[in-house]
């Protein structure tokens, strides 16, 4: 006995009340469901706190469910259907199965059709559309003899193909055929069998990937199409709206997914909304095709017009990408992850090392950081010179080498200097240093300077530039941003910063780049770089190194310039270098032990309170809990904990001044929460309240 697929039959031969209540039973606790009694929606994961769920009879006198807050609506196929999660077939397999429903006459087929072989009669009418057999055989295209189908009350109806009124099918599957009678007066579609959810025609005989696809208004323009080389789908009609799911999936597969539906007046209004939903192209055919009355594809090759689709009106709806989502590139970025997991990857090898400590790898971002006047310049002059030096030129560079075996090229972007002698004699310098004249320019090197261009268009001046030399050159590009707050317009706006970092990023994943930016701290912080973009860079950057000048006695300066890692995401943590800057040869050199010795002993005579107070006044910006206070002090004066408590203590306790931005401030150690807190608070009577409430 088999199961009986037709809804309508299912529906009249149950009691919908009793139906609705037994697969609502789980989710009240009442016998039986009254109308009007609200329960908690049975399809959410959390209970209502407000139940808006009921049954009603409604106006055919079949029983629906009904929630007010979600505006759920439906009968009990569409329950079952949401409830176990399975489509119209299956839920109708459920109903009948749980009922007992079988069909009255299980040797009598609900469906029956038979087929003609294709003959000139029939082919003449697909070849007046420019549609040959193959494409019809290829879509499961077939004239039709003669149909069966079931009516109510268990008859049955059979309709004949004739020669005014011939039949056609479209096989959808070995139990569903939409029917097409062109010549029909009354029904020139039908379905036989259940009809499918979400029926696309075509979707199966669509390649792999494509430059364009169209989505058309039926069938027949599918084919139309392809008789002109082109991949099309349809919808069950005009009025369909296609899935979220199969737009991204052409969208995935497809360069531009294009809906071309009739230029009647429903097309056109149907077209467009669908465009606009999804940001697709639309294609408008020509006015000559509706002036001849035709209103189609298929027309306009019945007609002999040439459709082309390079010279058709196209309105472009897939600019704004934020309107229509990123699951599409989503799809493609999981799929090039996919092929790419399933082959060898070696180690990506460093493109800068020194002495053999890998410090740079390509296609990421790095910064240099410190405080002005550091030499941040001179350093990434010295990493150009080693990227572009001369191959039989021999110089340490601070033993700073590239393993780099194509040359890269180096695209210098300056935003500080001046243009009549500070920026030319950096460029002379990264050439002599890399072994060339001042006169020479090796194609590894390019420059440009921001200086004169507005700071509101620096980024657009910025991408533009990169455009042009990712175009220009080949190979690897190592670009230089010297500096990178000046490379927009506000460095303290979260969408200026991450709108650069963003193009960064992105230029890293699609193209052969590596980006070294320089930045400036903050005045008195220890480590922290300027603005929102310096913080973001800080969490992006795969190396951040950080120039500062050491301290000495009573924490003067010195001329150690100490450069430290204060990042490294790809390699352990590097170990410091120390250098000193030569006047003569306005470039660095990396310091001997003596010099290096001679600053450390001069800083550490135990953190003399002179010393603490002076650091305290350039760097305790904001509240800083104990534990972290000494930790900085005890390095910064290579001393014990115990050491600095002292020194703290004493400066807390006779209330020594600390003079902060003009102001003289005390020292105040407080508890909060379960933490001790250092802060300076300025001396006026704000501050003794401050110390009585936290008392």
């Amino acid at each position: 006995m088999g199961v009986n697929n037709n809804k309508e039959d299912v529906l009249s031969k149950i009691n919908s009340y009793e139906a609705l209540n037994r697969y609502l039973k789980p989710y009240h606790n009442s016998s039986m469901l009254k109308k009007g009694k609200l329960i908690s929606n049975p399809f959410l994961d959390v209970k209502q706190k407000t139940p808006s769920f009921n049954i009603y009879k409604g106006n055919n006198g079949t029983w629906r469910y009904k929630d007010f807050a979600t505006s759920d609506d439906g009968d009990v196929i569409d329950l079952i259907m949401k409830l176990k999660g399975v489509n119209f077939k299956d839920a109708l397999k459920v109903l009948s199965q749980d009922f007992n429903l079988v069909n009255e006459n299980p040797n009598h087929s609900l469906l029956e059709i038979s087929h003609f072989e294709w003959g000139v009669d029939y082919i003449n009418f697909w070849n007046s559309y420019n549609i040959e057999k193959e494409a019809l055989i290829k879509f499961d295209v077939f004239p039709v003899n003669f149909f069966t189908r079931k009516l109510k009350k268990g008859l049955f109806s059979k309709v004949q193909s004739t020669k005014d009124n011939p039949i056609y099918s479209y096989k959808i599957s070995n139990d569903c055929y939409k029917i097409y009678q062109p010549f029909s007066p009354k029904y020139k579609f039908s379905w036989l069998g259940v009809k499918p959810e979400g029926y696309v025609f075509g979707l199966d005989q669509l390649p792999d990937e494509g430059d364009v696809v169209f989505i058309t208004g039926g069938e027949k323009d599918v084919m139309s199409f392809f008789s002109t080389n082109y991949s099309a789908i349809s919808l069950n009609s005009e009025t369909a709206l296609p899935t979220q799911e199969l737009i991204s999936d052409l969208k995935f597969r497809f360069k531009d997914v294009v809906i071309c539906y009739d230029i009647d007046e429903t097309g056109l209004e149907q077209s467009k909304k669908i465009a606009q939903k999804y940001g697709l192209k639309r294609l408008i055919l020509p006015k000559e095709l509706e002036e001849k009355s035709g209103k189609d594809i298929s027309d306009l090759l019945k007609l002999g017009l040439e459709f082309n689709y390079k010279k058709s009106e196209i309105e472009d709806y897939s600019k704004d990408e934020n309107l229509h989502g990123y699951l599409p590139l989503l799809l493609k970025t999981q799929k090039a992850l996919t092929d790419r997991k399933s082959e060898k990857i070696a180690k990506t090898e460093p493109i800068l090392t020194q002495n053999g400590q890998s410090i740079i790898f390509p296609r990421t971002i790095n910064i240099i950081q410190g405080k002005a006047g550091v030499h941040k310049s001179r350093l990434a002059e010295t990493f150009c010179s080693v990227f572009i030096k001369h191959q039989e030129y021999e110089n340490y560079h601070l033993g700073f080498k590239t393993s780099i075996s194509n040359k890269p090229t180096v695209c210098y972007v300056d935003t500080e200097r001046n243009l009549t002698d500070q920026f030319p004699y950096a460029i002379q310098q990264m050439l002599q240093k890399a072994g060339y004249s001042k006169s020479d320019n090796p194609s590894q090197l390019d420059y440009i300077s921001l200086l004169e261009i507005p700071r509101k268009d620096r980024f657009k001046a910025l991408t533009d530039y990169l455009n042009y030399v990712r175009q220009k050159f080949q190979g690897h590009l190592i670009i230089i941003l010297d500096v990178v707050t000046d490379c927009i317009k506000d460095f303290n706006r979260s969408d200026d910063s991450m709108q650069l970092i963003d193009l960064m990023n992105v230029a890293i994943n699609k193209y052969d780049v590596t980006f070294i930016g320089l930045i400036h701290e903050n005045p008195g912080s220890i480590d922290k770089a300027r603005g929102h973009l310096g913080t973001e860079l800080m969490n992006k950057s795969s190396t951040v190194m950080q120039l500062g000048f050491e301290k000495g006695k009573n924490g003067k300066p010195t001329d150690l310039i100490l450069l430290n890692f204060l990042k490294a995401r790809s390699t352990k943590r590097f170990e410091p270098i120390y250098l000193m800057y030569c006047e003569k040869s306005n470039g660095l050199f990396l310091a001997d032990s003596d010099q290096i010795k001679d600053v450390i002993h001069s800083r550490h005579l135990k953190a003399e309170i002179d010393s603490v107070i002076k650091f305290l006044e350039e760097n305790l910006n904001e509240p800083i809990s104990s534990g972290d206070l000494l930790a900085l002090l005890s390095r910064e004066f290579d001393c014990s904990d115990k050491i600095i408590r002292t020194r703290l203590k004493e400066i807390v306790e006779t209330k020594i001044q600390i003079v902060k931005n003009k102001t003289p401030n005390n020292l105040f150690k407080i508890k909060q929460g379960k933490e001790m807190i250092y802060s300076l608070e300025p001396i006026n009577n704000s501050t003794e309240q401050f110390s009585l409430n936290t008392k």
